[in-house]
């Protein structure tokens, strides 16, 4: 299935590449979703299919381009380069971060997304930027990952780089009990981003939301059949299933 990708850009020159209704259709909820460049995000298969299953005229699918990806880069050396350039002491995670959270912002003043409808969603280190948006934009009521990578140090550009101060999710607890609703899929043997380290991130966050008495989250882990390299594939099926549950909180159905 083809998906249609347009492009806006915000003031500062952020690209946010998109599919759904035109910009000037009026605020409708909106899904931010993350794998690797904004584009390929919503038209390259696999990658793309909370694209397809999410797409629904009544809302707006975005994505950004990630750090190491698009034009000039080897989107399967992207970790490689998060690695090399936190050594160097740079911070492109942080730098993305802060131009997501803008670009979103700029999107809810220009009445284009819906600020009472807004939800994230990633697929492997994407898994890892949604969470960290999630954290920062308290407006996002719904998170979702497939596969997300939640400890950097699972990840194989990082094991020799042991003492890096990564950004992994553990340390977020405390900035996501405003969330509603959190699903994470994950293989039951990945050996790419680690199956145990995405299993103790969700208990974590349990206990964060039962000791912080948010009565309102709802927290689930889905472990799945392992497919693909090291276990790392997620199928058409927990895509489809996955996507439409966010959906249906998105749009409140």
């Amino acid at each position: 299935m083809n998906v249609e990708c347009k492009k806006a850009v915000t003031p500062e020159g952020v690209e946010l590449f998109y599919t759904g209704a035109d910009l000037d259709q009026g605020p409708l909820p909106a899904l931010f979703y993350f794998a690797i460049s904004g584009e390929e995000s919503i038209t390259l298969p696999p990658y793309n299919s909370p694209a397809i299953y999410g797409s629904d005229p009544a809302l707006r699918i975005f994505s950004l381009t990630l750090p190491g990806h698009g034009e000039g880069f080897n989107k399967f050396k992207a970790m490689d380069y998060w690695a090399q350039e936190i050594n160097a002491g740079n911070h492109p995670i942080e730098k993305f971060l802060d131009q997501a959270v803008r670009a979103i912002d700029w999107l809810i003043e220009e009445e284009i997304a819906h600020p009472d409808h807004l939800a994230v969603c990633g697929l492997s280190r994407g898994g890892l930027i949604a969470t960290h948006i999630a954290a920062r934009e308290k407006r996002v009521r719904t998170l979702l990952g497939f596969a997300p990578i939640t400890r950097l140090e699972e990840v194989e550009a990082f094991q020799e780089n042991t003492n890096l101060e990564s950004p992994n999710l553990s340390s977020l607890a405390e900035n996501l009990t405003h969330l509603h609703n959190v699903r994470f899929y994950i293989g039951n043997r990945d050996s790419c981003v680690g199956t145990d380290a995405c299993y103790h991130f969700i208990r974590h966050l349990t206990e964060k939301a039962h000791d912080k008495r948010a009565r309102h989250m709802h927290v689930e882990l889905f472990i799945t059949h392992s497919i693909g390299h090291k276990g790392h594939g997620t199928t058409p099926h927990v895509f489809e299933e996955g996507t439409l549950w966010l959906k249906n909180h998105l749009l409140g159905r």
